[in-house]
């Protein structure tokens, strides 16, 4: 299967069922928490396939590989936020492990698309490079 826009990438459509999965166990949250944990966490969730979806419209290797970053980054950060709701006990282990799980596979593809960009931009510069110095050379007659 070709892919030719950023839903047909699997890392995104698992990315965006968790945040979607997020903003429904959040809903359960006691309610003083509304605007601070469950807000947080939403957001975290939310950036995670935004940043997925916006690196796969730049062209540039490197801009890729910065929002990529960003959403590897947001990931740890809602990995934290599971670890504040189960030690206020908004959540339980069984819920947190099942939410890791998912959170593992994203970042295991996320490094794996990361990693397949980070060679690709490698051997598009050696060729750049191999190109500059054949053009460069001076044949001696």
């Amino acid at each position: 299967m070709k892919i030719t826009r950023f839903e047909d990438l699997r890392v995104w459509q698992l990315a965006h069922r968790l945040s979607l999965d997020i903003a429904n166990l959040v809903r359960t949250f006691p309610k003083d928490e509304k605007y601070d944990l469950a807000n947080q966490m939403r957001r975290s969730a939310r950036s995670i396939p935004s940043d997925i979806s916006e690196g796969f419209g730049r062209f540039h290797f490197n801009d890729k590989l910065t929002f990529y970053e960003r959403a590897r980054t947001s990931m740890a950060e809602i990995r934290n936020h599971f670890k504040e709701a189960l030690g206020n006990a908004y959540i339980d282990n069984k819920s947190c492990d099942g939410f890791s799980k998912k959170m593992s596979e994203i970042g295991y593809l996320l490094n794996r698309m990361m990693k397949g960009i980070q060679k690709a931009r490698d051997s598009f510069e050696e060729k750049k490079k191999l190109d500059r110095n054949s053009r460069n050379r001076v044949t001696v007659a």
